[in-house]
């Protein structure tokens, strides 16, 4: 649950007053949503984000809530969560997406499945939009729908 936080971040530092960015995240693990809906994670886990960070896009808990930040309602407001079984026959993103992260997921599936899911992900970008997966997926068999533009990085062909 902790990476939509950090893309929504990163695309709040680099955007600054530019267009507003949406986040979808989603999970198979509805508990897994729960957590990150609520954006409450202890001090500690945050802490690699460094101060300004944690100042900027964070709350410090007091009392009870000691040792625990809470994501910000202005990070909070990007991000919409839902829960998506990637192996369900029919499921649609709600709009065409320019990125999407699917990381370390594909290595759990065999390649019909990988094809499967790979073919739904491209259908889900806007031509030219880019797939971001995990750095042990590799998807050189499939160039008919993906162009390799980074070491995890593709860009689905039209």
């Amino acid at each position: 649950g902790e990476e939509p936080y950090s893309i929504a971040m990163t695309a709040l530092e680099c955007a600054g007053n530019g267009p507003r960015v949406s986040i979808d995240a989603s999970d198979i693990d509805t508990r897994v949503l729960g957590v990150a809906r609520d954006g409450i994670y202890p001090v500690d886990a945050a802490s690699g984000l460094g101060e300004a960070r944690l100042r900027r896009f964070f709350l410090k808990g007091s009392g009870a809530n000691a040792g625990k930040a809470r994501a910000k309602p202005e990070l909070q407001a990007l991000l919409s969560f839902r829960p998506l079984n990637l192996l369900t026959p029919q499921w649609q993103a709600p709009s065409p997406y320019d990125v999407i992260f699917c990381r370390n997921v594909m290595i759990y599936f065999d390649r019909p499945t990988q094809r499967q899911v790979l073919e739904r992900l491209c259908a889900s970008l806007k031509p030219g939009g880019i797939l971001y997966v995990g750095h042990s997926e590799n998807f050189t068999e499939h160039r008919d729908l993906l162009e390799l533009v980074g070491k995890t990085a593709y860009r689905a062909k039209a």
